[in-house]
């Protein structure tokens, strides 16, 4: 598989995290969400750092707009697309509550909708993207540690940018999520 050469992604300023959950709640509010559901999330590592001491690293997270889906590749309706920017899409009308999606997702992106029983993840926003508008999650975030960019242009320009965090690495997915683990 070639490099998409337009492949967006979530930007995460790992260091800049306060962990305030702003970004989950935008999301929430934007997509209409109930309160036990999150299409973004917020978690606490505790680390140690070279004198000892303990200090608490967030990571916001949510679905990663993989190269290679397997949410894609296990679904037998064909619910998901994968856009020429790389974001992955999901047409909930196609979806038939399988489950395998949310199973073969190696990020707990993909929750089941207890009203309707049907998939849902989180989409980047697209209708907003489109718009020239940013995702409600990077809007929500007080600190700024969240936007959204060109991952492969990203990588080759900054070198502390890179696809391993704090509670995150990447993996045989390819997911698009970079973090930037100097502060701003």
């Amino acid at each position: 598989m070639s490099i998409n050469k337009l492949q967006k992604g979530f930007v995460f300023r790992q260091e800049n995290c306060v962990g305030c959950g702003g970004c989950t709640v935008a999301c929430q509010v934007h997509n209409e969400l109930p309160e036990d559901v999150r299409f973004r999330k917020v978690d606490l590592y505790e680390v140690r750092d070279s004198k000892g001491r303990v200090r608490d690293v967030w990571l916001s997270h949510a679905c990663m707009h993989c190269e290679n889906p397997s949410c894609m590749s296990v679904c037998p309706a064909k619910a998901f697309v994968q856009r020429d920017d790389g974001i992955v899409v999901l047409d909930r009308s196609r979806c038939v509550g399988c489950g395998m999606c949310s199973q073969a997702c190696p990020y707990d992106a993909i929750v089941m909708s207890k009203k309707d029983g049907r998939a849902a993840k989180c989409n980047m926003c697209v209708e907003l993207l489109d718009a020239g508008l940013n995702p409600a999650c990077v809007d929500g975030c007080p600190v700024g540690c969240l936007s959204v960019d060109n991952v492969t242009q990203l990588l080759k320009q900054d070198p502390r940018a890179q696809r391993n965090g704090i509670g995150y690495k990447s993996g045989p997915n390819k997911p698009n999520m970079v973090i930037v683990r100097k502060r701003a």
